[in-house]
């Protein structure tokens, strides 16, 4: 039997909610039981399951308070334990998930210096089915605390199961939307930062965080139809009447049809959609034509979800092929589109990032086309170190290179 974490006053309170994730809840169980802070309560909330998830949890007696509940969703599992909480630090932890030993520890030393704050966030390391460690680092994009709600509209750079948060501000917020059944914690994040709330990040990779193939995430329908319920609950429907929203709205909506259009591509390999997609972005957000991120994810094409950034099933050169015909078909018509005085900028950014990731795979004759072709279309990029600095890197041969840094190496230990 497990040790006995059971305690009167805890100081943190764990939320699991589980729904028929039997085969990894007590790995996730025993990394919060492995954690060297440990004044904690764990909160199981089983939201209907019908697999032996409810055997597994039980089996832990008196290290866990176990409820279950008939099945509400994501959302809801999580209220309730945020409701059942004994604390007022509520940590987030998804049944697939698990934490590294000095997650608690490191979270709360964050809680105790910044008092201010509400939200508290980290990295995550991603792994397969099975436990092991895939290259990917998600999450944990620390940004100003003045920027994060317009920050949050464009994208959601949050992991639930990296997250620490205050319960009174939450409760007070209404805790999560139980209407969405996906993206719900995206939602919550960016109602807490309209409000003004703080959400302070650590650059830690403290959280392994699963991909498989019964994973919400891993559904491109149903998040595209939460993205658009969002950004409708806040700012009403896409009325096209652009140029009289706020710069909140048109941010939120470019947010919505960014997320469609790397689903489309990422998770359905659809570039046709993630075209229209990315002609309403640029419409609706203007300043999405110079979103490296954006196009650095679609210079990944459907690389699987682990291993983006690497070379993995990187098939560039179809990416390529792709990602030109996406900028003819948006750009083809801009007179009628109003885009055309984007284009420059958007060719620019698109190849810049081909460039990056072609510098990154290795292949650094392309990395020197694609980053002279970015300077040619947006000459403001010469300052951008990263421009100039893997310009030059592609010129030089990779075993030169190994050999200085080899050399920088040995001299710094001198």
């Amino acid at each position: 039997m497990p040790p006995t974490m059971k305690t009167a006053s805890p100081q943190i309170s764990v939320v699991i909610p589980v729904y028929n994730q039997a085969q990894y809840l007590s790995e996730t169980i025993d990394s919060v039981l492995g954690q060297t802070y440990r004044n904690f309560e764990i909160i199981i909330i089983d939201d209907g399951s019908t697999d032996a998830s409810p055997v597994i949890a039980r089996h832990y007696g008196d290290s866990i308070r176990y409820f279950r509940q008939e099945n509400q969703g994501l959302a809801g599992a999580r209220n309730s334990g945020i409701h059942a909480a004994r604390s007022d630090i509520i940590c987030l932890l998804d049944s697939d998930d698990a934490w590294s030993p000095a997650y608690l520890e490191k979270m709360m030393e964050m809680v105790s210096r910044h008092a201010g704050a509400t939200v508290f966030y980290c990295q995550a390391q991603c792994i397969d089915a099975n436990g092991q460690i895939l290259p990917q680092i998600v999450g944990g994009s620390r940004t100003r605390s003045d920027d994060t709600y317009r920050t949050l509209l464009r994208a959601n750079f949050l992991i639930p199961s990296t997250i620490t948060m205050r319960r009174p501000a939450i409760i007070d917020a209404g805790l999560f939307d139980v209407a969405f059944r996906r993206l719900q914690d995206w939602e919550l994040w960016i109602r807490l930062s309209k409000s003004g709330h703080r959400f302070v990040g650590l650059a830690d990779v403290l959280v392994r965080y699963r991909i498989h193939s019964s994973s919400l995430s891993m559904d491109p329908i149903s998040g595209q139809r939460a993205a658009m319920a969002l950004a409708v609950k806040h700012f009403g429907p896409d009325d096209e009447q652009r140029q009289s929203w706020s710069i909140e709205k048109r941010l939120a909506f470019g947010g919505v049809y960014r997320y469609h259009l790397l689903t489309s591509v990422q998770r359905q390999n659809d570039w046709d959609a993630g075209a229209q997609y990315l002609r309403q972005a640029l419409q609706a957000d203007p300043t999405l034509a110079e979103d490296l991120d954006l196009f650095y994810d679609l210079a990944l094409g459907s690389q699987p979800p682990g291993h983006r950034g690497t070379s993995y099933q990187l098939d560039l050169g179809n990416n390529v092929t792709h990602i030109n015909s996406m900028l003819e078909t948006v750009f083809g018509a801009a007179s009628a589109s109003g885009l055309g005085s984007l284009r420059r900028q958007t060719y620019g950014t698109a190849h810049f990032a081909l460039g990056v990731v072609a510098y990154n795979a290795g292949q650094r004759t392309l990395c020197r086309g694609f980053l002279l072709k970015a300077l040619g279309y947006r000459p403001d990029l010469w300052p951008d170190s990263r421009v100039a600095g893997n310009l030059l890197k592609s010129f030089v041969s990779q075993p030169l290179l190994e050999k200085a840094k080899s050399y920088r190496n040995r001299i710094g230990a001198c």
